[in-house]
């Protein structure tokens, strides 16, 4: 291995540590609590060195945004090796129940990440990064949407008013067993995921259509 080339895998593997230690403070701390002297104390390097790697600490919270992003939009894609429309969408609401569900101290560090940036501080590199990491989870979820239309599963009223609602209600239905909410009346897990599934596909008042 040449200089050019040992420079260069040192230099990824501390940019990885970086992340790492950024992601273990975050959890412990809300990341706008966490300073970038605290990473670098941990990790006994100068603050200057992370800033070779992160314009600033929007930037490193912005990074641990988009990688949780490429993590879910590789679940949901799996999704799309079914053959049938209520297959897709069944395996599209696991995945993402997973993701949040699977490592729920990194899913919850990306999203206070994710609310706290200023995208104004982020550079141009990793805002791009952002915005097309975006338009590629939703170039997934219109192929869900778009089969099961096919198929005259869902209504008619278009892409977007769909694919927003079934999110929020997903997403909305994962926070509140992260948040705490009936934390004493939800005994069991899987049958709360299996709620979600029964009202996201029949709706919660089936009786009434």
């Amino acid at each position: 291995m040449g200089v050019s080339e040992r420079k260069k895998r040192e230099f990824a593997i501390r940019e990885q540590n970086i992340l790492s230690t950024a992601i273990s403070l975050f959890q412990i701390k809300h990341p706008t609590l966490v300073k970038m002297d605290d990473i670098a104390k941990q990790l006994e390097i100068g603050r200057g060195t992370i800033y070779l790697h992160f314009k600033s600490k929007d930037d490193l919270m912005a990074r641990i945004q988009f990688e949780d992003y490429v993590r879910l939009r590789e679940r949901l894609q799996t999704a799309l090796k079914e053959s049938s429309g209520i297959g897709i969408a069944r395996v599209a609401l696991r995945a993402y129940i997973e993701h949040c569900l699977g490592d729920k101290n990194m899913y919850l560090v990306a999203k206070q990440c994710g609310d706290s940036l200023n995208i104004e501080n982020v550079s141009p590199e990793m805002k791009e990064k952002l915005f097309s990491e975006r338009a590629a989870r939703l170039g997934v979820l219109e192929k869900i949407y778009k089969q099961t239309r096919n198929e005259n599963l869902t209504n008619n009223k278009g892409t977007y008013p769909n694919v927003a609602v079934a999110w929020g209600m997903i997403r909305g239905a994962v926070e509140v067993l992260l948040d705490g909410h009936f934390q004493k009346e939800i005994k069991s897990e899987k049958s709360y995921i299996e709620t979600i599934e029964h009202v996201l596909f029949y709706g919660l008042f089936p009786g009434n259509q």
